[in-house]
This record gives C-alpha cells, sequence and structure tokens, in this order.
C-alpha cells in the first residue's frame, strides 16, 4: 500500500512535460523554401587548373570550351613537349590550360543556381530529443536560377546539371528537418539531436 501510495504522489508531484510546439505546413513551407533559396549550388565537374591537349576528343574539352564561351574560365593556348608512353621519343603538342576566370571561385566549384521548395510530401509531428522539438519533412524541391552555361548542350553528360535543368518537372526528393529551439522553428542541418 505505501508502495502504491509512493508512485501516486510521485506522479502528482512530477514535473510537467514540455508542451509540444505548434508547427504548422505553411511555417514548414516558409522556413524551407528560405534555406533552400540561401544555399547556392555548385558544380565541381573536374580539378581547375586544367591542361588538355587542343585536338582532344574527349567530353570535358567541350564542357571546358562552354565555360571559357561563358566567362567562367580563362584559356591560354601553348606549346608543349610532351614525353611518348612507351619510347624515348618526345612530340611537340598544342594545349590549352583553363584556369578559373575570378580566382575567387578558386576550391567551390561553379554557381548553377538555387533550391527552390516545390511541396512538402509528408510533416512528420514534433518530437523531443534532449532540450529540442525536432520534425521531419519529405520534399521535393527544384533549381531555381539555373545559369545559362549549364544549358549549353556540352553538359548533357553532366547528370548532376542534366537533372537539374528539368528538376522543375522532375523535382528532387530529400529528407529535412526542422528545430524548435524554444522560440521559434527553424531549419536544422543535421540529424536532430546532433551537435
Amino acid at each position: 500500500m505505501k508502495v502504491l501510495i509512493r508512485l501516486i504522489a510521485s506522479l502528482l508531484i512530477a514535473a510537467p512535460a514540455a508542451a509540444i510546439p505548434p508547427l504548422t505546413e505553411n511555417t514548414a513551407v516558409r522556413i524551407i523554401d528560405d534555406a533552400l533559396k540561401r544555399q547556392p549550388l555548385f558544380w565541381q565537374g573536374f580539378a581547375i587548373p586544367y591542361v588538355i591537349e587542343l585536338k582532344s576528343t574527349h567530353k570535358d574539352a567541350d564542357m571546358l570550351k562552354a565555360m571559357f564561351k561563358h566567362g567562367l574560365l580563362t584559356q591560354k593556348k601553348e606549346m608543349r613537349m610532351i614525353k611518348l608512353e612507351g619510347a624515348d621519343r618526345k612530340k611537340i603538342t598544342m594545349i590549352y590550360e583553363y584556369d578559373f576566370a575570378d580566382p575567387g571561385q578558386q576550391g567551390q566549384g561553379f554557381y548553377y543556381g538555387v533550391g527552390r521548395l516545390k511541396d512538402i510530401l509528408s510533416l512528420s509531428p514534433a518530437y523531443q530529443v534532449g532540450d529540442y522539438f525536432y520534425a521531419e519533412a519529405y520534399v521535393r524541391w527544384y533549381v531555381d536560377d539555373f545559369q545559362s552555361w549549364a544549358a549549353e548542350p556540352a553538359f548533357r553528360k553532366a547528370r548532376t546539371l542534366r537533372r537539374s535543368k528539368e528538376s522543375k518537372q522532375k523535382p528532387f526528393e530529400k529528407r529535412l528537418y526542422l528545430q524548435h529551439d524554444g522560440k521559434d522553428w527553424a531549419f536544422w542541418q543535421g540529424k536532430p539531436g546532433a551537435l
């Protein structure tokens, strides 16, 4: 009997559970679309600087020419001596050396657009992990502000760019997380509860 009384008393005195903060679909749409717009998309198809023979038929040759045409790369023409593989001979060849037109671009790739939310396929109810509440959204999104250089025929073989170009009709899908920090809901990068 004493155990039962202690159990009931502990339940009555226990701290109240934290109230689950409301999250409407309209709020989730606003937060996710804003977050996608603030994350520019960069394509890193190959390492720059890039040296290629003038008469090369490699797929990268056409992409490099297109990027040069759009002012993303500089092109320097040179004559070089190249040792032939498996022989003690050398040959003279013409090469193009491509480099970034904007040196500040080094390491991040080439901007091709921003993400935009198409719709939310599912939005979980808020759940608590540690001190914070989270919600999981499964969304469809597309690439907006798609750059003209990426629409060049040379980039049809670059899957990321090809898919991005058609993403308004065939959107991408991914899982995203929202976090309530005690004041408001916000976009969360990572898994719930992770630092």
